[in-house]
């Protein structure tokens, strides 16, 4: 995963719980929308994700759909959740 030097224009997650422990579940429209932002930004417990809009491309939503409250249909895509080493909201000391 490549760290987006455009972040300050991806879209943003908050995650409250990893499924199974590791998987994040993401939303194939909410895929869609960070596409066209740039790249999604994931944050879960003081860790945060970073995923390139090539990342997004590649994921492909699996098993069946769901029904919003709201209306609507909606599909998951389970990602490994992989946190950066290095958090991008900071500076870096030379």
């Amino acid at each position: 995963m490549k760290v987006n030097m455009r972040s300050q224009r991806m879209k943003t997650k908050q995650v409250k719980k990893l499924w199974k422990g590791q998987f994040v579940s993401i939303r194939d429209y909410e895929i869609k929308a960070a596409i066209q932002k740039g790249g999604l930004r994931l944050f879960h417990n003081d860790q945060i994700m970073e995923l390139s809009v090539e990342d997004l491309k590649v994921l492909k939503p699996s098993g069946q759909s769901h029904q919003s409250k709201f209306g609507g249909a909606y599909q998951l895509v389970d990602v490994t959740w992989k946190p950066l080493v290095h958090d991008p909201r900071q500076e870096s000391l030379i």
